[in-house]
């Protein structure tokens, strides 16, 4: 009978022990399978941790509707005019600036116009923004490229877009639904804060597992 009872309690130990494994490689494997959107900066600032930050302020060229700001480019394509604008507080009107006194922004209204941000150099894992489009009827903004997703905005009305996938991505566009302008500031990017490998995760879970059964033995 003991003999019994002594089986079957390593047989549960087993038992848990791999349904901790499995819950944190699942977990994690979620996780990163798969880009995290944010609406809100401050909630992206904590899931993103550190990041480097462009608000567009003082003195910008551009060549060819290409600027190119520290670590990214911007760039219009797909128009019949490729331009970006640098709208700045005094004089930009209806185009909205919402840290510091500069904003940039590309003309959409033939329709057929992409904003493209293109990082170059090293692939990225978290990008975050400020986003404004001059057209009625709450349009659409499609995200492709790196990741994909469909921003609804108000007409003049800035909003936070971002985004954490830590697969990495170089490039994305946007393309806001029939025509307008499309304008970007705040503009946080980089490297998201690192997430516990599988392995890590297991481990904790083992250990914690191991702490339960040790505390359990002693209380009997």
């Amino acid at each position: 009978m003991l003999d019994s009872t002594n089986k079957e309690s390593k047989m549960k130990k087993k038992i848990s022990l791999l349904a901790v494994c499995m819950a944190a490689q699942f977990m994690v494997g979620s996780a990163s399978a798969a880009p995290i959107f944010f609406t809100e900066r401050a909630e992206f600032n904590a899931a993103a941790g550190a990041l480097s930050f462009e608000g567009f302020e003082g003195s910008w060229t551009q060549t060819g509707g290409v600027a190119n700001f520290d670590g990214f480019s911007i760039s219009e394509t797909a128009g019949n005019a490729n331009n970006l604008y640098h709208a700045e507080q005094a004089g930009g009107g209806s185009f909205s600036v919402t840290e510091g006194s500069d904003s940039v922004w590309f003309d959409d209204l033939n329709g057929a116009s992409l904003g493209n941000f293109i990082f170059s150099a090293n692939a990225i894992t978290a990008l975050g923004f400020d986003i404004t489009v001059t057209r009625e009827n709450s349009p659409l903004v499609s995200v492709t490229g790196g990741v994909s997703d469909t921003i609804a905005l108000v007409e003049n009305t800035s909003s936070f877009w971002g985004v954490i996938d830590l697969s990495g991505f170089n490039s994305i566009s946007f393309d806001v639904s029939g025509s307008g302008w499309v304008g970007f500031d705040a503009v946080s990017y980089g490297q998201a804060a690192a997430v516990p490998e599988p392995t890590s995760l297991a481990l904790l879970g083992l250990g914690l597992v191991g702490l339960g059964f040790s505390r359990k033995k002693k209380t009997i």
